[in-house]
């Protein structure tokens, strides 16, 4: 509207060309009501959360309003899923357009993700992270996997410039304290943490811990080793990021179907979304769904896998063994 307004102003008539002015000058008004009151909110915030999925950072918001806290908070999310996809080179232009190159070919649920949620692209989110102010408190929030551990990891090297990095490990903070006594093993997503635990967990460490220099110069050099490399899966292991071999969970997807049909009828296809709960409940980890599903088709392309009904989303179609 301001570009049409703007044209109008400068090639039609005289009685249009007022009234492109005056919509032209409306336009500018509301822009700068809308800047000032961006710029109230930000003077009002004293912490800036970083956390690496969008899922995650709207239970965040939501927590951080239950303690009464939105207000002096603002919450930067990735949209991204570090632990699948090449990240190479990932802080300059050419490592960014070759992720999405990938993920254009393998997981299109997450390159359309991306173009539609463009304030949490990586270019963007480099940007802002660049610009926060120092006089802000930042905590990165993470658990005890290849995702999260990655994305700390970036952050922390894309924020190597300043004084102090605070960090919130979800994972950590259970298995230290009392809140998951009785409720089983202890979450490795922070998706998995009951609604009150994760309130409460807010409420006592939403300051974060602030990162000693000698752990974030190891966060750093472990980032530049990592985007080093050309893996396109990374798995949590003995407390570290490892890049892997692209098929790293094919095993494991064949033991899964095999489990799940032996629960069946003998030679019955099984649905693949009840597989690719099966693979994360036995191996932890956290891979994005798609990433999974495009092994399954490879297996299936190999003749190592059979399936029923069209490709599509997980819950679409079944898999199974070929019979002997």
């Amino acid at each position: 509207m301001l570009n049409t307004a703007i044209q109008d102003a400068t090639n039609v008539g005289h009685e249009e060309k007022r009234a492109a002015e005056r919509l032209y000058k409306l336009i500018e008004h509301h822009a700068e009501i809308v800047h000032h009151e961006r710029l109230q909110e930000e003077n009002l915030q004293t912490h800036v959360h970083i956390i690496f999925s969008l899922s995650n950072a709207g239970s965040l918001k939501v927590a951080l309003s239950q303690v009464g806290n939105r207000e002096k908070s603002r919450v930067l999310a990735f949209n991204e899923c570090f632990s699948t996809g090449p990240i190479r080179d990932l802080s300059t232009a050419e490592g960014q357009q070759r992720r999405q190159f990938w993920l254009m070919e393998h997981d299109k649920e997450a390159y359309f993700s991306n173009m539609i949620n463009q304030e949490h692209q990586i270019e963007r989110m480099i940007q802002t992270l660049k610009t926060i102010p120092e006089s802000k408190t930042v905590v990165i929030w993470c658990a005890d996997n290849a995702h999260d551990q990655t994305g700390l990891r970036f952050a922390s090297y894309l924020l190597r410039g300043r004084k102090s990095v605070h960090v919130v490990n979800v994972t950590q903070i259970l298995k230290e304290s009392s809140m998951q006594l009785n409720k089983g093993e202890i979450p490795v997503y922070q998706s998995r943490i009951e609604r009150e635990i994760y309130i409460e967990i807010v409420k006592t460490y939403g300051d974060g811990i602030p990162l000693d220099s000698d752990l974030r110069r190891r966060y750093e050099s472990e980032w530049l080793e990592l985007a080093g490399q050309d893996h396109v899966l990374r798995f949590w292991e003995e407390d570290g990021v490892i890049g892997c071999e692209e098929n790293r969970m094919d095993a494991l997807i064949l033991q899964s179907v095999a489990e799940l049909q032996e629960q069946h009828h003998s030679g019955d296809l099984v649905k693949a979304g009840d597989v690719l709960d099966r693979i994360f409940e036995i191996s932890r980890q956290f891979v994005s769904y798609s990433y999974i599903v495009h092994r399954i088709w490879f297996l299936v392309s190999e003749g190592v896998l059979m399936f029923k009904g069209l490709p599509g989303f997980p819950h679409q179609f079944s898999i199974g063994l070929p019979k002997a």
